[in-house]
């Protein structure tokens, strides 16, 4: 066997013992690698997004099983193989772990109370309530972890603390990008949970320091303005900044200037009733006369020397009749009245002001010095009046603002010229293009560099097996010339008539030569 290889291997080339060496080379590293890749055990995630606390308590409990973990993400998380995932999940959860958030919950409470105190048992009860609240926050989207602190109020009997009289409660959460409607679930859920504990006695926190439920903060002040007006607010502040902003980086160009809008907004929801009577519509509907005519009469003296009817009304009867006499008083009372009624005209108008009216607009536009070329050096320099001017004008007008008489346009528009800061990073702006560029090539060289070895590892195999292909043989048909120089290579005294003839028959014109060839050799043998 030795023998055969060492003969094989003498038969070839240089090239040929190059590139079988280079073959084996290749196959054998690949399996080498494929040994590797079949040796590594198949690990799989145990938990995830654990607290440093939680990780030590896992870490530990596996090393007191003796299961081999590997841990990443930072110490977060923990991976065992992946016949174990689920073996450990269930007797770590018979053992409280993970147990899903900072501090204890509910379980303080499996063991015996007997013999404890009503103030540690008060304290246990708010312990276990922020330990759930923090696993249950722990569990929203995007939220790695939570921490709840409750601050309760001191009851006492005879006297109560002035002061703080409410709880209030502030919760940490680790995770980034939450939404508002996250952070008012939050604070809803931590408020509902707490006996007497206000939504806005609900401070919610980020791991960078800011304060996210700031902006859901209702003031308080008689209806104040809640979430929703103060995001309507910044929406319309946002709306006119970048209206003015957008017109004014037209004219002085980008980053020369800045401006700011503010809007106030009329959180009053007023509805408003109006009855309207006008007399000159007025019809008439009704007309009432009413004529009251009263006469009355009184008479005095010797009525039987009065005769009766007209006698008695006679003046001077009384005087004849024997010297009697007889006093008539006659009163008449006419009373007149005059009814009438009409219909006037009336119109009731209802109005009702929803909130979100816009009250005031006002804006403040600070502009950037402007470059001059001076004796060949560009220096800083102010703007006129006149162009001060213009840019408040225009300001005006991009806001719809329309100044009434006695108003000015500075009441509602500042318009100041000073010159912008540098920026900081403006420095170092060549620097990082020029590493960006540079890690731009480096992955441009990487995918080149794979791509080359890849198409040389098909160019390098195409070549081998180039080489190793079997040679064609070529069959070249001979010439009349070339088949009578063979025939001389051939012993004439095996020419015999009948093979003449053949030759004569396939090609008379051979006949000459072969006649010729044939008696000069038979002259050159006498």
């Amino acid at each position: 066997m030795a023998n055969q290889f060492k003969e094989i291997w003498q038969s070839l080339g240089a090239n040929q013992r190059i590139s079988l060496i280079l073959a084996s080379g290749l196959v054998l590293l690949a399996m080498i690698g494929m040994m590797i890749w079949a040796a590594q055990p198949d690990l799989q995630l145990l938990y995830g997004k654990l607290s440093p606390e939680e990780a030590g308590k896992i870490v530990a409990k596996l090393e007191q099983k003796g299961i081999k973990f590997e841990t990443g993400s930072g110490g977060n998380s923990i991976y065992v193989e992946a016949s174990q995932v689920h073996r450990l999940r269930m007797e770590l959860a018979t053992e409280g772990i993970p147990a899903g958030g900072s501090g204890p919950g509910f379980e303080l409470f499996d063991e015996g109370s007997f013999g404890i105190s009503d103030f540690v048992q008060r304290t246990n009860f708010l312990r276990a309530v922020q330990g759930e609240l923090s696993r249950t926050i722990s569990q929203f989207d995007g939220i790695e972890s939570a921490r709840v602190m409750v601050v309760m109020p001191e009851n006492r009997l005879l006297s109560r603390s002035e002061g703080q009289d409410r709880p209030t409660a502030s919760v940490f959460v680790d995770g980034g990008g939450l939404t508002s409607s996250t952070v008012n679930s939050i604070r809803h859920l931590v408020a509902n949970a707490i006996q007497r504990l206000n939504v806005n006695d609900v401070v919610v926190v980020d791991s960078m320091g800011t304060v996210l439920s700031e902006e859901l903060r209702s003031d308080g002040l008689g209806g104040g303005m809640t979430s929703d007006v103060m995001k309507y607010r910044k929406s319309m502040e946002s709306y006119f900044t970048n209206k003015v902003q957008s017109m004014l980086d037209r004219v002085l160009g980008p980053n020369q200037s800045e401006v700011r809008v503010a809007v106030d907004i009329d959180t009053s929801s007023v509805q408003t009733t109006e009855k309207i009577y006008d007399p000159e519509s007025q019809v008439a509907r009704s007309t009432i006369t009413d004529d009251d005519s009263q006469i009355e009469r009184e008479t005095t003296g010797d009525a039987s020397s009065t005769a009766a009817g007209i006698s008695a009304n006679t003046p001077g009867a009384g005087s004849a009749a024997g010297g009697s006499f007889s006093t008539i008083k006659e009163r008449e009372d006419k009373n007149k009245t005059r009814t009438e009624n009409f219909e006037i005209n009336e119109r009731v108008v209802s109005s009702v002001q929803n909130p979100g009216a816009i009250k005031r607009l006002t804006a403040s536009l600070v502009v950037a010095k402007q470059m001059k070329n001076v004796g060949g050096n560009m220096e800083l320099a102010n703007r006129t009046t006149e162009e001060l001017q213009e840019l408040e004008d225009i300001v005006l007008t991009a806001l719809g603002i329309q100044l009434a008489p006695g108003q000015q346009a500075a009441d509602f528009v500042t318009v100041k010229e000073m010159a912008f800061a540098a920026d900081p990073f403006e420095d170092h702006g060549d620097l990082l293009k020029e590493e960006a560029n540079f890690q731009r090539y480096i992955e441009i060289g990487k995918n080149a560099v794979g791509a080359v070895l890849g198409l040389g590892v098909i160019i390098f195999f195409m070549q081998m097996l180039k080489r190793y292909k079997p040679e064609k043989i070529s069959i070249e048909v001979l010439q009349p010339e070339q088949m009578l120089e063979t025939r001389k290579m051939e012993d004439t005294s095996q020419v015999t008539p009948e093979m003449l003839n053949e030759l004569i028959r396939q090609k008379p014109a051979n006949i000459g030569v072969s006649l010729r060839e044939w008696i000069g050799e038979e002259v050159n043998k006498k």
